[in-house]
């Protein structure tokens, strides 16, 4: 018997090209592998945030050459750049972790479903205090946008909502040790839904629209970075770089929305929380806990001018940093926002430089390191300080030199 002909699926998973069917390229699974119980080799790969315009190029950053400049960087968030055209929005990138199999939860989540355990999660963001402790103050912020506000929002917008109990449930992985396992395998596939209803939905951003975007974008990054700064999988600094570099590359991605939806979030309610924010990020550097790493790569004679550039806004936000940490008289709320901003901060001409293991850029992360020794009580951060610093002094020889000291 002859088999019947069928249109070749040429982007189809692995498991599917293996057992010679057509495979549906559904992501974050295809339906053949949800519904046979495999593991489907799209939930390896990075799922993306579309660019959710007309002119987004698939799988590609659709981000013009000139964005994003370290000049432009070191400017703060509210005044670096005209806003971004929607024909130009980057492609944002989340990295996430295969399941083993696919579980009751995860086909409930793909299918949309809302269950009690969704329940318990919701009732926790409303009641975790350290929820968004790399955020600023969460209390001072509840004057401007109230925890009722952003769960009506969120009802609206199925993809923030979905987020949202996905970091909900990031943070009880953390704080109940005993639950850990069954609390990420729940964040990661609420995540994996919103990062795909946010894709679907294909919303511009807009005056009306801004305030969901911007919430999601802000709680995916938070997420992101936790994830990160978490993980002690990586044994050694190439595998390191490889997790670090996505987040950062991620978190670009989210600092791209914020500059476009400018002229929208400055009338809105986010308004006044992100002025906080940005009264951190417009600050001269003061202090000199960085003079040393400055130096070092000033005299570098393997940069080019614009990746001394990028090295030089990164550390200049690092020195931020530390003036926040370390003044006395310093709000509370800004302490640790540093933490998280540095990673969004950061010039893409810097991301390239990690990512090829330069020794300068290696320099600065080791300083990054050091201002996250000052976290250590932070649930997204811990001893992510000492982790970091420890894989610097096993895979950069020149590391024995500096003191390393958290």
């Amino acid at each position: 018997m002859q088999r019947r002909s069928h249109k070749k699926s040429r982007g189809g998973c692995l498991q599917c090209k293996r057992r010679h069917v057509k495979c549906d390229e559904q992501h974050p699974a295809c339906r053949l592998c949800v519904v046979s119980g495999h593991a489907c080799s799209f939930s390896t790969q990075p799922l993306s945030i579309s660019a959710r315009t007309k002119g987004h190029v698939n799988g590609q950053s659709t981000m013009s050459s000139d964005e994003g400049t370290p000049s432009e960087a070191s400017n703060t968030m509210q005044s670096v750049t005209p806003p971004i055209p929607q024909t130009s929005r980057p492609t944002l990138y989340i990295y996430s972790r295969a399941t083993d199999q696919p579980t009751e939860a995860l086909h409930s989540v793909l299918n949309n479903a809302v269950n009690l355990e969704h329940m318990e999660l919701l009732l926790h963001f409303t009641q975790a205090e350290d929820l968004f402790s790399l955020g600023g103050d969460r209390a001072a912020h509840r004057e401007y946008l109230t925890t009722d506000q952003v769960l009506d929002i969120s009802i609206r917008n199925p993809y923030l909502l979905h987020q949202i109990l996905a970091f909900s449930a990031r943070h009880l992985a953390s704080i109940q040790p005993s639950k850990a396992a069954a609390h990420m395998h729940q964040a990661m596939t609420l995540q994996t839904r919103a990062v795909s209803l946010f894709n679907a939905s294909n919303t511009p951003i807009t005056r009306e629209t801004c305030v969901p975007v911007l919430l999601f974008a802000t709680i995916l990054g938070h997420h992101v970075l936790a994830d990160t700064l978490c993980r002690r999988d990586a044994t050694n600094l190439d595998a390191f770089l490889v997790l670090f570099v996505q987040c950062l590359d991620t978190l670009r991605g989210v600092y791209a929305i914020f500059l476009e939806a400018k002229p929208f979030w400055q009338e809105s309610v986010l308004a006044q929380i992100l002025s906080l924010s940005s009264s951190l990020t417009s600050r001269a550097p003061v202090g000199n806990r960085c003079q040393r790493v400055k130096e070092f790569v000033e005299a570098s004679l393997g940069l080019s001018s614009n990746d001394k550039e990028a090295c030089q806004v990164a550390i200049g936000y690092l020195q931020v940093g530390f003036d926040a940490l370390l003044a006395e008289q310093e709000e509370e709320g800004n302490r640790y926002q540093m933490l998280f901003l540095w990673c969004i901060l950061v010039p893409k001409e810097f991301i390239t430089l990690l990512s090829v293991k330069s020794t300068e850029a290696l320099m600065v992360l080791g300083h990054y390191a050091i201002l996250l020794g000052y976290g250590g009580r932070i649930w997204q951060v811990e001893n992510a300080g000492e982790y970091i610093l420890g894989l610097l002094r096993t895979g950069l020889d020149e590391s024995s030199e500096w003191d390393w000291t958290c």
